[in-house]
């Protein structure tokens, strides 16, 4: 294997390369090959009425593309011909990708699935890599026909390297599923304290509200100034306009409110921030177009949330 010439494919600046598929199978595939000791190869090679660009013993085929070429756009042009000659491997390249097919790998159902290694030009520079191509790729492994054992062992090493990939998503996977459940959970809670909290505050309007016999007994049996003390109750107030706007007539409110204590530059963020919270549901609002804060004034005692607009 020459890995000098492979790494100096890999730092070849192809924006100054022509594109064509030519350019990319001289300069790049075929020295590709080369590397690894290959120095017999059939161009052009016709069979059953089809061609490959590059034939080597009938055992392994090269498919180049020009380099501004996708290659998703020519997998099916090299399944064809496999399905024909069923060559061992199968590279499909535009020179700045490659991709390397085992077409009689039985465990894989279609032609795209059969992929065992997809690298840039520029991975040619790390050696892991190249120690694994010259096992497959490497002409005395070739001669040997020791290649087609590393073929099924690196079939072998995906399909495990697979299911771990998806006993691992099946862990995330349930862990998201789990967060979830314990959101909706608690977004029931955040619900059920917020009918609670209403259920208070309506109890301390309505006992504030109420006299005490006891207190009017005790004043009018001492003559005790009547004083009233200031209830510690939260009265909405009513927000005048902040301005007239005399070029048109038209009054402006204050933009911003505060609902649960939270201050918000204006309705829209207010009703994000309820959303947020699961206070309300996206289905408790309008399908239409509406005003927020007409919505705000007029919902929060029935979603038992505190709303109040910013004054002048």
């Amino acid at each position: 294997m020459d890995v000098k010439q492979l790494t100096e494919l890999a730092a070849l600046d192809l924006t100054n390369l022509i594109q064509s598929e030519n350019n990319v199978k001289y300069r790049i595939v075929i020295p590709f090959l080369q590397s690894f000791d290959h120095q017999h190869i059939d161009l052009e090679h016709a069979a059953q009425g089809s061609r490959i660009d590059i034939n080597i013993g009938n055992k392994i085929v090269v498919e180049t593309k020009a380099l501004s070429q996708y290659l998703d756009n020519h997998v099916q042009q090299l399944s064809d011909y496999c399905g024909r000659e069923w060559p061992v491997l199968a590279i499909l390249t535009n020179g700045r990708n490659f991709r390397i097919y085992s077409p009689q790998w039985r465990r894989q159902a279609t032609f795209r699935e059969k992929i065992i290694y997809a690298f840039d030009i520029k991975d040619l520079a790390n050696v892991k890599l190249l120690n694994r191509l010259e096992k497959i790729l490497g002409l005395s492994s070739y001669q040997s026909e020791e290649f087609l054992d590393y073929i099924d062992q690196r079939e072998k090493e995906l399909l495990e390297v697979g299911r771990k990939i998806d006993d691992l998503r099946q862990i995330q996977s349930g862990e998201i599923s789990q967060i979830r459940t314990d959101l909706i959970g608690l977004k029931e809670q955040v619900r059920e304290l917020n009918k609670e909290i209403q259920l208070k505050e309506q109890a301390v309007s309505e006992i504030g509200s109420q006299g005490i016999p006891e207190i009017n007994s005790l004043v009018s049996e001492f003559f005790v100034p009547r004083i009233t003390p200031t209830p510690d109750i939260q009265v909405s107030r009513t927000v005048e306009p902040r301005s007239i706007n005399e070029g048109n007539g038209r009054t402006k409110f204050p933009n911003g409110c505060i609902v649960d204590g939270i201050h918000y530059a204006n309705g829209s963020k207010a009703i994000r921030g309820l959303l947020s919270a699961g206070i309300i549901e996206k289905s408790d609002l309008p399908t239409s177009s509406y005003n927020a804060h007409l919505w705000l004034r007029e919902k929060h005692s029935k979603f038992g949330f505190r709303y109040e607009r910013d004054e002048n």
